[in-house]
């Protein structure tokens, strides 16, 4: 196993200058794209863009070769083919002499994943990196989004600039990103999000110790397809874990995905048994789907680990808490009796035909007086029986006026009991309305989540997500 060493890896992903050879004014290649994105986020460091045939890229001066920069960067970022890449690696190795420059992020595919040829370039690169005293982050990646410094080596232009204590690894570039985006859109910050591709040098052993290790990190989280080093890998997911809420989808599970891992990363995807083994032995919570990463790290930051597993589901409609209990079943959640006092308390509010006091809570909606609402969902709030809140919200209902007015009334008052109760909420948040033409309800719904998650309440679109990551933070 390579011996670790935090501060090396933390000089990389904080890194305060870098350089990316074969910038280009071509639109459409990495080499434009990359800077482009990279002055977006306006990183806090020095960006030196290298190519010998251009003067000027975007409005900056160009460079023909790394040692005729200003100063050796930290980062040398390669756009370039595979094939090519070597005379800049030994120019790494070489310039401002051993470990002058920290790392070197590999985009091109071509390497490991591409058979003999392919692993004999990755071998010389991994020489050449030991020589140089550097790091290789790939090949065959994005690289680091971090917001911390405002450094973003992952495409795009709309990734936030805000930092945060999520950290995610991934093997694909592309669901790197996905998850950066997605981020933001959900309000979950990031300290750092790595693609590391091939993992021929820093690997997915290598990332899961230092932000173990990290102390802007509080949750991990990662897309893994498979590894070389089973043993190391072992370790350090037990190490995460231990010190850390783990979060990890695992794919190559079937015998044509593991074949498409070893395409794509040349990476052993090993048998599914055994990985579900590992993870579930190390304490990291498994995940499928990015969308469950997402719910999982939502549920772990706004409502914790181990929270209990006894819900109160509530919501318009007796179907619909049927349903829920069911599936909190299949889930492993339990749906138990209220205690005999919030009975009485929901008893006493509900007074209209429909209603339903118990577990589910059948409010009796559409336009329940808010006075009614109120006062039920202050009981189900304070339900000694309970450890979670759990309520459906369909915007094409209403509570104590028709309407939007009502359903902005409603999320305040729920808001308003959440932070009153130490009882975490949950919310189910969807519109009925079948019609993919209504902006409206679109609209409604997006600043209805927008509000709950403004409170630190975490919202899902489906009763079966936000069942599923609930009964993923209880994991053991």
């Amino acid at each position: 196993m390579k011996d670790f060493d935090f501060a090396q890896i933390d000089a990389i992903i904080n890194a305060r200058s870098i350089a990316i050879v074969g910038a280009s004014n071509t639109p459409g290649k990495f080499g434009s794209l990359l800077p482009a994105s990279q002055a977006a986020m306006a990183f806090t460091g020095a960006t030196y863009l290298v190519n010998p045939h251009a003067k000027e890229i975007m409005g900056q001066p160009a460079y023909p070769d790394l040692a005729s920069l200003p100063e050796v960067p930290d980062l040398v970022y390669i756009t370039i083919p595979a094939h090519r890449a070597m005379p800049v690696l030994h120019e790494c190795a070489d310039v401002g002499g051993r470990g002058a420059v920290k790392a070197v992020v590999i985009i091109a595919s071509g390497f490991r994943e591409a058979g003999e040829e392919g692993l004999r370039l990755e071998e010389e690169a991994a020489g050449l990196a030991r020589r140089g005293g550097f790091r290789i982050l790939g090949p065959n990646c994005f690289g680091i989004y971090n917001p911390r410094n405002h450094l973003t080596l992952l495409p795009g232009y709309d990734l936030s600039t805000v930092p945060g204590d999520i950290a995610f690894i991934s093997q694909s570039g592309g669901f790197a990103a996905h998850v950066a985006r997605l981020g933001k859109s959900l309000g979950l910050r990031f300290s750092a999000v790595v693609s590391y591709g091939n993992g021929g040098d820093l690997d997915e052993a290598d990332l899961l110790r230092y932000f173990a290790a990290d102390p802007q990190t509080a949750i991990i989280s990662g897309y893994l397809e498979g590894t070389r080093d089973g043993l190391a890998l072992r370790k350090a997911l037990c190490a995460a874990a231990a010190a850390k809420p783990l979060v990890i989808w695992k794919v190559g599970k079937t015998e044509s995905s593991r074949r498409a891992v070893a395409s794509h990363t040349g990476s052993l995807a090993g048998s599914a048994e055994i990985w579900e083994a590992l993870l579930r032995q190390s304490g990291a919570i498994s995940a499928s789907g990015i969308d469950e990463v997402a719910d999982i790290i939502m549920a772990l930051k706004l409502v914790g680990r181990h929270p209990g597993k006894r819900l109160l589901i509530s919501g318009g409609g007796g179907g619909l808490g049927t349903y829920a209990a069911d599936l909190a079943a299949e889930e492993g959640l339990e749906v138990p009796l209220p205690a005999a006092e919030t009975l009485n308390r929901m008893q006493e509010a509900l007074v209209r035909a429909g209603a339903a006091p118990g577990n589910p809570l059948d409010i009796g909606a559409p336009l329940i007086p808010l006075n009614e609402f109120e006062g039920a969902m202050r009981a189900a709030a304070r339900d000694p029986a309970t450890d979670l809140f759990l309520f459906d919200l369909a915007t094409n209902f209403a509570y104590g006026l028709a309407g939007e007015p009502g359903l902005h009334l409603a999320a305040d008052t729920l808001i308003k009991i959440r932070e009153e109760s130490s009882k975490p909420l949950v919310m189910v948040l969807y519109s009925r309305d079948c019609d993919a033409a209504d902006l409206t309800q679109e609209r409604l719904v997006r600043e209805l989540r927008d509000k709950f998650l403004a409170a630190g309440i975490p919202v899902y679109p489906s009763m079966p997500r936000a069942l599923r990551a609930l009964a993923r933070i209880n994991q053991l």
